[in-house]
């Protein structure tokens, strides 16, 4: 069973606190009486405000349920069974390229970025009230919660940034004045903050946390996602001086505890950048995942992931035998090479053939002809019978090393450093056992072997569809990939955003014009 870390602990305790109407919770017989203004006062109320931004993006079905949906399946990384059809009516117009403001899967990524917000402002405003009245208190813990507060918002208006462009700014929790606020003249506002806020979280958060806090951001989760914003804005060198203090504080796992970079066990490791923590115990919610995780008379500390991936359990995403082909490719001697991170990857054919390997009941055959492809990655199959009923306490890794290291192969490809990008993918090749390659290339076959790797290292993490926009090459691969599938190639330039949720239309009259939904 999974040790379930402390700070999913507190995550329950703030849930409860937070949310429930039961006037006995905690023996506080006037707990509707706590606001903000009378409220977060000390150092130990102040930790539990940068506590529940860690819940904010688990909230309204995101990431414990629809995060992973959404990027597998507009990267064509998964596909539904026709079981699921029915019942994925958010996700199916999405896999097709059908993007209205009306759907609701968009709607809850908006919400829940911008609840990330809320939560994070409250969290740095109250900070700041203390330390500039107190300042900062002996064992940090004020500056610590601001810097996880400017962390968490500087992660949310970085995904704003680039999934929805021009957006509405608010960096105070009271918004007094500002209710109706219009989006931001450029995005290059909305990146600006940012960067601003993961520069702060740098400088206030800690290298590490002790036990009782394991799962908190750090300096290090800082450095990465700021790495990331200057990539994703071609600001390679600077991308490459963040990554690169990021050496020696991270490794990559063994191959033979690979599998940890998916499963329950040993989260947090040593290749860990960031995680959002899930936790499964009796007595969970059952489908707090799929609707709201708090507010609720019980806890919801877990994900529906591995049940959505599972052909035992919804079965609603099967692997997507297109991908198959990805990891099937040549040496450099030109002779047929199948790349052995194929059977961490997904059952049947070149993938696993066997499941339950870590039961007393296993290892059980694989029954590919009955079943086609299916997800390994995620799904737990070799250490549980099933995920039925949501069972899973599967962290979703936002960032880990290997993804670190193709980033930095990226920004010596694109300032010229050819061997320096080979050298960082051969880093992450070796891990594995795949040859590492000796040639020498040129920056635009040095690129091909580049989306490769990032295609079979990270597959069914939530990359493929953002490496395709960064790059600028979106519409010419999906719409080949559509075209097989559906028979049309209606993926266009104006698919690298999201529509503006029509809910925040309607409820923002500070937006001004929002032309065909789009920014």
């Amino acid at each position: 069973m999974k040790k379930i870390i402390p700070i999913k602990t507190l995550l329950l305790v703030v849930i409860l606190f937070v949310s429930s109407c039961n006037k006995d919770i905690l023996n506080y017989s006037d707990l509707k009486n706590y606001n903000t203004g009378n409220y977060f006062k000390t150092p130990a109320e102040i930790q539990a405000a940068s506590t529940a931004i860690y819940n904010a993006p688990r909230m309204n079905g995101m990431m414990g349920f629809q995060w992973e949906e959404i990027w597998d399946v507009m990267a064509g990384e998964s596909e539904p069974t026709a079981a699921a059809l029915p019942n994925e009516k958010d996700m199916v117009p999405i896999w097709k390229y059908i993007f209205v403001n009306t759907n609701s899967a968009v709607n809850r990524l908006w919400t829940v970025l911008y609840k990330t917000v809320l939560r994070s402002n409250l969290a740095i405003d109250k900070a700041q009230d203390y330390i500039t009245a107190n300042g900062d208190d002996a064992k940090h813990i004020v500056s610590s919660s601001q810097g996880e507060g400017y962390f968490m918002r500087g992660w949310a208006y970085s995904q704003l940034a680039f999934c929805f462009g021009r957006v509405p700014m608010r960096t105070t929790y009271d918004q007094a004045g500002n209710e109706d606020a219009p989006r931001s003249a450029t995005v290059d506002i909305v990146w600006a903050q940012a960067e601003k806020d993961l520069k702060a979280a740098q400088t206030l958060l800690p290298e590490s946390w002790d036990a009782t806090n394991t799962g908190r951001a750090t300096k290090g989760s800082a450095t990465g996602f700021l790495g990331k914003l200057y990539l994703y804005n071609k600001k390679y060198a600077e991308a490459d001086a963040e990554f690169a203090k990021l050496a020696g504080k991270y490794s990559l796992l063994p191959i033979a505890k690979y599998m940890d970079n998916f499963g329950e066990t040993n989260e947090n490791n040593q290749e860990s950048v960031f995680e959002i923590q899930f936790a499964w115990f009796a007595g969970n919610d059952l489908w707090g995942p799929v609707a709201s995780v708090e507010g609720a008379n019980k806890p919801s500390t877990h994900t529906t992931g591995p049940t959505l991936y599972g052909w035992n359990d919804w079965g609603n995403w099967k692997f997507n035998p297109r991908r198959v082909l990805d990891f099937t490719y040549n040496d450099e001697s030109g002779s047929p090479y199948n790349d052995p991170r194929a059977k961490y990857t997904f059952y049947g054919g070149i993938g696993d053939m066997t499941w339950q390997d870590n039961m007393p009941s296993g290892p059980i055959p694989y029954d590919f002809a009955k079943l086609g492809y299916w997800y390994k990655k995620v799904t737990n199959k070799e250490n549980k019978v099933t995920e039925s009923t949501c069972q899973s306490g599967n962290n979703l890794r936002l960032m880990r090393y290997a993804d670190v290291l193709l980033m930095q192969a990226e920004c010596k490809l694109f300032t010229g450093n050819i061997p320096g990008c080979i050298d960082y993918i051969n880093q992450v090749r070796s891990r594995v056992g795949a040859f590492t390659y000796q040639g020498s290339y040129d920056q635009t076959k040095a690129f091909e072997l580049l989306k490769r790797e990032r295609q079979v290292e990270l597959m069914g993490e939530g990359h493929r569809f953002n490496d395709l926009k960064r790059w600028g090459i979106l519409v010419e691969v999906m719409n080949v990939e559509m075209q097989a599938t559906f028979g049309n190639s209606n993926v266009e330039s104006k698919h690298y955003l999201f529509p503006i949720p029509q809910a925040e239309i309607d409820s923002n009259l500070g937006l001004g014009e929002v032309k065909d939904q789009w920014n």
